[in-house]
């Protein structure tokens, strides 16, 4: 997902004191995994073009293959932190014995 609409979605989550300190601290976390991943991710982009023009092809395997992981796995994690939100910002409805809405 592009860094700058999650950045979006992660600022549609207000819920002010609604929004329990828990669920504050799963939203930091998601959002720091995130950014880590995006930014190792480009620090190997950046070894393996070094790598590339210098020829050294084992090292430059391992970066690709470690590049390949992690673009893989940031769509999950971005995936993750969009659920996450979206979890975060649906209407809440209070409930009561009988689970009917108010």
């Amino acid at each position: 997902m592009n860094p700058h609409l999650l950045e979006e979605r992660v600022a549609t989550v207000n819920g002010g004191r609604d929004l329990a300190d828990p669920a504050r601290a799963r939203l930091r976390a998601h959002k720091a995994t995130a950014d880590a991943c995006r930014r190792r991710a480009a620090e190997r982009r950046a070894e393996l073009e070094r790598a590339l023009a210098g020829g050294t092809t084992g090292d430059a395997l391992d970066l690709m293959l470690e590049l390949d992981a992690l673009e893989r796995v940031q769509d999950r994690i971005d995936n993750r932190l969009s659920e996450l939100c979206d979890a975060l910002t649906e209407p809440r409805t209070q409930r009561y014995g009988d689970a009917q809405p108010e």
